[in-house]
């Protein structure tokens, strides 16, 4: 998955470049973008939270994904904005 990872070097959203640190996988559609990973994190996330209340497990979804996917929009949540 890593060498995935190296293929992309920017936002599947955005189009910015990704650190090595606030990147995450759309569970949806695969492309990797921007989440931040602390509250201190200083970049603005492209994606949301999604819970799956049987498991209580958490992924991510890219923007572009729910945007394309309106019923996803009840099932995510979106991060708090880092503190400025």
């Amino acid at each position: 998955m890593e060498q995935d990872r190296e293929l992309s070097e920017s936002c599947g959203v955005c189009g910015k470049p990704l650190d090595d640190e606030n990147v995450s996988r759309c569970l949806v559609c695969g492309r990797w973008f921007h989440m931040a990973w602390s509250i201190d994190a200083l970049v603005e996330n492209c994606g949301r939270i999604w819970v799956d209340p049987m498991s209580s497990g958490i992924g991510f979804i890219c923007n572009l994904c729910i945007g394309e996917h309106p019923e996803l929009k009840d099932m995510v949540m979106q991060p708090e904005p880092p503190p400025e």
